[in-house]
């Protein structure tokens, strides 16, 4: 082979390797629900995209989201309690101004269309405030509302939200709130949501205390889901 053109060649081989950012090869922690997440903290790293290198460092788990029960007549049509579970891993991180989370899922079809007969592939986390533990977990009550971070695949922004019961759901300021997203080639979402420690405004979740109690929800678009038709985390995650 000519000389130069090995040289290319390696080169070329190089910057291919180089540009593949593998960070989801480290040991996995179940998660159950009541079970908690390590904040993983680091100044001045990058986590705001899905293969930021930083994320290597980061402990990741896992919990498995079975399907919400029906608690609307609407949804008891499309209800199939032998739908299976699916696993939903989590990472967090801070760099001393946001939250960074990250979430991957499994996904055989990349939805992103929403129309009459098309839904998109979604994932949200849910907060609760003021009444902590007490909180449902299905979207909070009148007395003890929740703040949720909702992305929808197909759609440049995240929306922020606040509910207070089924039905109640109510879009706030998104203020600094983002997400990004990439979906891989093995059949995979990936999606980190961002958002400064400090927000201004009503039902925004305080993120300089201690610890903050998380749930997780999930949308897959081919199933036909949407609404309450989700797949759910069985309760409460704290996140230290």
């Amino acid at each position: 082979m000519n000389k130069t053109l090995l040289i290319l060649l390696l080169s070329l081989l190089a910057a291919c390797t180089e540009s593949v950012v593998v960070v989801d090869d480290t040991p996995v922690q179940a998660l159950q629900a009541g079970g908690t997440v390590s904040l993983q903290h680091k100044a001045g790293a990058n986590f705001g995209s899905p293969d930021d290198p930083d994320w290597r460092d980061v402990q990741e788990y896992s919990m498995d989201l079975n399907l919400a029960p029906p608690v609307h007549a609407s949804i008891n049509l499309r209800y199939d309690p032998a739908t299976p579970a699916v696993p939903v891993n989590l990472r967090a991180a801070s760099d001393g101004q946001s939250l960074f989370l990250r979430m991957r899922w499994p996904d055989a079809t990349q939805n992103t269309t929403t129309s009459r007969d098309e839904f998109a592939d979604g994932i949200a986390i849910q907060f609760a405030q003021e009444g902590g533990d007490t909180t449902s977990y299905m979207m909070g009550a009148a007395a003890t509302p929740v703040n949720i971070w909702y992305w929808k695949a197909g759609t440049d922004l995240p929306q922020n939200l606040a509910a207070g019961g089924f039905g109640s759901t109510t879009l706030l300021e998104r203020g600094e709130l983002t997400a990004s997203n990439t979906f891989r080639n093995s059949g995979e979402w990936v999606v980190v949501f961002s958002r400064p420690l400090s927000q201004e405004g009503d039902h925004q979740v305080d993120l300089n205390s201690d610890s903050v109690l998380i749930a997780l929800a999930l949308w897959q678009g081919d199933k036909r889901q949407r609404d309450g038709l989700k797949h759910v985390s069985p309760g409460w995650i704290t996140l230290k």
